[in-house]
């Protein structure tokens, strides 16, 4: 009860936020499940930025936390694509970053973080101890005719 007590007492708009990731994530991890990753990224990546602010990123990523709580097996390659895709509908470009660390003895391990105009919101704590890949950004708006 006290978790609902502190979901309606939260801004309108943090609300909605809230609710908004916790769709994107449920709908991003059945997506991981049942396709390829190529076409969930493809999905996530085609998702221009609004033409107006919404939520900062600081936000935007603690609902994105905050929901990945309560979705099963909500990875950091599925919170980083439905942060992708929560930070263009507010108007913010991100970009997604793939790392890996291991060798010489050690597991293989992947790990997947978001930054937005070049500073992490999502999965950085964890990013240091990886070699990152090239990153997957969003393409620009559509300048308005």
């Amino acid at each position: 009860m006290n978790k609902l007590r502190k979901f309606f007492q939260l801004p309108g708009a943090e609300r909605a936020a809230l609710l908004h990731a916790f769709t994107l994530l449920w709908a991003v991890r059945l997506a991981l499940w049942l396709l390829p990753f190529a076409a969930v990224q493809r999905w996530a990546l085609t998702r221009p930025p609004a033409a107006r602010r919404g939520l900062p990123p600081p936000r935007l990523a603690w609902a994105i936390t905050a929901a990945g709580r309560v979705v099963p097996r909500a990875t950091c390659l599925t919170q980083a694509l439905a942060g992708q895709v929560l930070f263009a509908h507010h108007g913010h470009r991100s970009q997604l970053h793939l790392g890996v660390a291991g060798g010489a003895g050690r597991a293989f391990e992947a790990h997947a973080w978001l930054t937005c105009s070049g500073r992490p919101v999502l999965g950085a704590a964890e990013a240091r101890r990886f070699k990152p890949l090239p990153a997957f950004e969003q393409p620009a708006p559509e300048a308005p005719q």
